[in-house]
């Protein structure tokens, strides 16, 4: 039997937006995933900075008897993580106690972290953060 002609060879048209409904179904599912992992992951800079202030702060008491309220003063010679996603700072120190503080850089995804926003990190140990979810889970993984 000889084959028709005119049939082509190729995908029909039902094919073609049942692929493109598949591919959309599977995008709206693994981007916003993608994203909060991403975010959650970025989160690791701002806890490992303050931890790496909280160090630098004890040594300078060692040294110096007394806390400081500059990052200078600590051997920063940039107030912004590694990565650039957090702004770090000192809102209060005194001779006996230290406040640490991460904070969004302006313009970097982690602004729209609205889960975990600010990190804070107090002498005594006390790990707390600004967001919806609060800080227990905020500083899990760090």
């Amino acid at each position: 039997m000889k084959k028709n002609s005119c049939q082509s060879k190729g995908f029909t048209l039902i094919e073609l937006v049942i692929v493109v409904a598949i591919i959309a179904v599977l995008s709206a599912i693994a981007i916003p995933a993608y994203r909060q992992y991403v975010l959650r992951s970025n989160r690791t800079s701002a806890t490992r900075a303050l931890q790496d202030m909280a160090t630098r702060e004890e040594n300078y008491y060692f040294t110096n008897n007394a806390y400081t309220n500059s990052t200078t003063n600590l051997g920063l010679t940039s107030a912004v993580t590694p990565d650039g996603y957090y702004t770090l700072s000192i809102p209060s120190a005194s001779s006996t106690d230290y406040t640490l503080l991460a904070t969004p850089t302006p313009g970097s995804p982690q602004t729209q972290d609205v889960k975990c926003l600010n990190f804070q990190l107090q002498r005594n140990g006390t790990e707390t953060a600004t967001g919806t979810s609060g800080s227990a889970s905020c500083w899990q993984g760090h």
